[in-house]
């Protein structure tokens, strides 16, 4: 049958792979978000943290502690931050989602 075409559509090109992305660089921490890490018991947010959400979680620990978290990041450096409040406590907790990056 010479001269007709083949009902099988020929094979696209082999699809080559995408690499993974690697992880990228952590960006090294603001001054603000180094002095909170020094300092996590203070209440107020340095002025560089924006609010995600406004809604706390609120949750207990293990040992049945009821907490409060809300969630901040650094608008300078991308720090991404927990803050933690246990009721009937005069001290708060802020602690980074990731080890900070000097």
């Amino acid at each position: 049958m010479a001269g007709m075409e083949s009902a099988v559509p020929p094979s696209p090109p082999p699809v080559q792979p995408v690499p993974a992305p690697s992880a990228t660089p952590a960006t090294p921490a603001c001054e603000r978000c180094l002095a909170l890490a020094a300092d996590p018991r203070r209440r107020e947010p340095p002025s560089c943290l924006a609010l995600r959400g406004t809604v706390p979680l609120v949750s207990q620990s293990a040992a049945g502690v009821p907490f409060s978290m809300l969630t901040f990041a650094c608008r300078d450096c991308g720090t991404v931050w927990r803050l933690y409040d246990r009721a009937n406590e005069l001290f708060v907790s802020w602690v980074p989602e990731r080890p900070l990056v000097r």
